[in-house]
């Protein structure tokens, strides 16, 4: 049988839950759920951040979001991962991106979290603006 490497992804303008998504991946063969959350900092770059906005183009961000996940997966053999990124305003404290990864074990799952988030910041087209009391500030 061979393996299925399809991702959930999400990106929604609503607040983000991965508990729908820990459930959903909690399989029988998985010894390891691992979540993480990426919330929007009060700082930046050595500035203070009020609110981020986030913005991209749905589509194409969603493809290449899902291209990132399957070669993380692939490449640590992880059968398991949901993805969701929030776009528009968020404040400090909010959740920006939330991250499922169910694995046989521990070690595989932490490096295609980690692959995942590095290679996602690289690629995926979601553009962030920063917020704070001096003005705003585009963020690569």
């Amino acid at each position: 049988m061979s393996k299925k490497y399809e991702p959930i992804i999400q990106i929604t303008s609503e607040k983000i839950d991965v508990s729908e998504h820990v459930a959903a991946l909690t399989k029988p063969d998985c010894g390891a759920v691992l979540t993480f959350l990426g919330v929007v900092r009060d700082h930046g770059d050595g500035h203070a951040v009020e609110a981020i906005d986030y913005s991209c183009y749905e589509e194409m961000a969603a493809k290449e979001l899902a291209k990132v996940a399957r070669v993380s997966m692939m490449k640590h053999g992880v059968e398991h991962v949901a993805v969701v990124h929030r776009v528009g305003l968020l404040n400090v404290g909010d959740a920006s991106l939330g991250l499922v990864v169910a694995s046989p074990h521990r070690v595989e799952g932490f490096a295609c979290a980690q692959m995942l988030i590095d290679e996602m910041k690289k690629t995926v087209p979601i553009w962030k603006k920063e917020f704070g009391p001096d003005g705003t500030n585009w963020v690569e």
